[in-house]
């Protein structure tokens, strides 16, 4: 009977750690800056940085916001870069407002492209019977976004020369939890068209899953989260599990190549509806092209 009143105490003790530092790591912010030095980067985004934002989930409802903004502010961006799950698809009451005005807060700074991802999918398609709060969102967003709904826009607008940026809007079947359909480059010329020859291309694509789709469409630089880092990150395993419900996903976090293609995984700025993260510090990523 000691032994088992042992075990539970130290349980009990763990599970108050675990509770007490995922509460910490959810309210801190960290820069993570990554050097992009491909040599088909033009001459007028060398020496440039760009933003890139990912699953907010209406983090600490905008409590963060202020501080999200002067981090940005202290590396002065050419223009940030959204990519899905800025807000949450579940909760028919749920605020939009967070989101919302974090966003027109940047706008009034920088150029902001907005990519969706299956939250925003989610909202608009009344899967949970959320469509009301797209109406709002949108009508609270006006014009501080442009929406990249398979669509693409090039950056000279901005003057970064010849770089090209896509946001692909997958239907919401590749984020199944049952099943696992192929997203290869055919069905992403089907959606975007084929890339255009001669830019940079940066394409915004929600989930890692599809690296090797990417890389066949030939994106020179891809931006995904939608993994949260695995919610829970071990020393040398890395991040626990994906939104799929599989155990130490292949691309949770960070850089990785495929081919020619560079693809850059962040952990995102908020939390999901499970509000855990351990060794997995919200971040916002810096894109310093060389």
């Amino acid at each position: 009977m000691k032994v088992f009143l042992v075990i539970l105490v130290i349980l009990l003790i763990m599970a108050a750690a675990v509770v007490v530092e995922s509460y910490r790591e959810l309210r801190q912010i960290r820069l993570t800056r990554y050097a992009i030095t491909d040599k088909s980067i033009p001459a007028q985004l060398k020496g440039k940085s760009l933003i890139f934002l990912s699953d907010y989930h209406e983090a600490i409802e905008g409590q963060l916001n202020d501080r999200i903004i002067k981090k940005i502010d202290s590396v002065k961006p050419a223009a940030i870069l959204l990519g899905g799950d800025m807000l949450n698809g579940k909760n028919p009451m749920e605020d939009v407002s967070p989101a919302s005005d974090l966003i027109i807060g940047l706008a009034e700074k920088y150029p902001v492209y907005y990519a969706f991802g299956n939250h925003e999918k989610k909202v608009i398609s009344d899967y949970y019977g959320t469509k009301h709060l797209w109406d709002e969102y949108t009508e609270k967003l006006g014009d501080s976004a442009h929406f990249l709904l398979n669509e693409c826009v090039s950056l000279d607008s901005i003057g970064l020369g010849n770089v090209t940026l896509y946001g692909l809007d997958i239907p919401l079947e590749y984020y199944s939890r049952f099943s696992y359909p192929k997203l290869d480059s055919y069905n992403i010329s089907g959606m975007l068209g084929k890339r255009k020859p001669g830019e940079y291309s940066i394409l915004l694509a929600h989930t890692p899953d599809f690296i090797d789709g990417y890389a066949d469409w030939d994106a020179d630089l891809v931006l995904s989260g939608h993994f949260h880092g695995g919610l829970v990150r071990l020393p040398l395993l890395g991040g626990l599990v994906s939104p799929r419900l599989r155990l130490f996903p292949k691309y949770d976090y960070g850089r990785y190549r495929s081919g020619d293609t560079t693809m850059i995984v962040t952990n995102g700025i908020g939390q999901h509806s499970l509000k855990i993260r351990i060794g997995n510090i919200p971040e916002i990523v810096v894109l310093d092209f060389k």
